[in-house]
């Protein structure tokens, strides 16, 4: 028996190659059934985000089924695997363990020590409990991933700030838009990250805040709750003409605005922020002449901004993730799998 991980992050693909590789919740119970179908693997988990996606298994033979996991994921999602495999990174054993302890924590994301990661991770766990994908060695290391992160999050400062998108998206806005003060501001998408936008743009006094939703009530919810106003979604071409800065967020697989939902009708500079992997809005949109369009992978030089003065907390992190490592590799069961590893 061995342990592996194998998968890539905004460190090692850009948007393009992470979004054909995104596992939609809907997707994820049918990718998990056919992974466990393939020769080798005993136990697995699918872990998708907006930054990464890995796979997480107990396999036979780790030489063997890491080519094997590579190709599940290149077939799976009709990519040519020569196209995807300089993109992929793979952990065996102890190391695996430590990846996931550490991306659990939230060492390895985008914005250090954000705990969106952790829901995400805790999601992956229990999608892979429903299909009955787990096993002993996977259910342990998850179940001590997630204590590990718990007990990071609690004695080191690593997640204290603003460790969020929504707060770098803001950032990012007050960066290009000298002042929010009377500005329309349409929020595609309800969500964590909506709520979280909302209230950091009220703070900066924004004064008219839309929000959308294919589901108009949850629009409206989430509208109502923050002092915002709803609009339904097959209004919202309508409304494009209104805003100064557009920020989109849903889990669609397919653009939301294409560049000719915006041709000729914009009578105004515009600032759209595109948070959503896949993304919502259609690239080709920033060609559009007083359009401006980022999207998550433009957000880097804010988040290094924000990431100044957590290496002590960073540090202080991995001695504790080093220390659960080893315990749990010394602990029954994953003892006996890093002898495999040895042999």
């Amino acid at each position: 028996m061995s342990l592996i991980a194998v998968g890539t992050n905004h460190k090692y693909a850009s948007i393009e190659i992470r979004e054909k590789l995104f596992f939609s919740k809907k997707a994820l119970k049918k990718a998990l059934t056919c992974l466990s179908e393939q020769a080798g693997i005993n136990a697995a988990i699918i872990l998708s985000t907006c930054n990464r996606v890995e796979v997480y298994a107990n396999v036979s033979d780790a030489d063997w089924c890491k080519g094997s996991l590579k190709s599940f994921l290149a077939n799976y999602k009709e990519i040519d695997l020569s196209t995807l495999e300089p993109h992929l990174y793979t952990y065996i054993g102890k190391e695996a363990v430590s990846h996931l302890f550490t991306v659990a924590a939230g060492l390895d994301s985008r914005i250090i020590g954000e705990y969106q990661i952790l829901e995400q991770v805790i999601f992956a766990f229990d999608e892979a409990k429903k299909a009955g994908c787990l096993d002993n060695i996977l259910r342990d290391l998850f179940d001590r991933a997630l204590k590990t992160s718990e007990k990071v999050r609690k004695e080191t400062g690593i997640g204290k700030g603003d460790a969020s998108i929504g707060a770098v998206a803001v950032n990012l806005i007050k960066d290009k838009v000298d002042c929010l003060e009377g500005k329309k501001i349409l929020i595609i998408g309800v969500g964590k990250v909506s709520e979280l936008l909302i209230a950091q743009l009220k703070d900066q006094k924004a004064s008219m805040i839309f929000v959308s939703n294919r589901t108009f009530e949850k629009a409206k919810e989430l509208a109502e709750g923050a002092g915002a106003f709803a609009i339904k979604f097959e209004l919202l071409k309508e409304k494009l003409q209104e805003a100064d800065i557009i920020i989109s967020t849903t889990s669609s697989p397919h653009f939301i605005l294409k560049k000719e939902d915006l041709l000729n009708i914009l009578r105004k500079p515009l600032l759209i922020v595109d948070l959503a992997v896949p993304r919502d809005i259609d690239p080709r949109v920033k060609d559009i002449e007083g359009v401006e369009l980022y999207c998550l992978d433009d957000l880097n030089f804010i988040i290094e901004e924000d990431s100044i003065g957590k290496e002590p907390e960073v540090r202080k992190a991995l001695r504790i993730i080093e220390e659960e490592v080893d315990n749990l590799c010394n602990s029954t069961g994953f003892l006996e799998l890093e002898r495999a590893q040895a042999l």
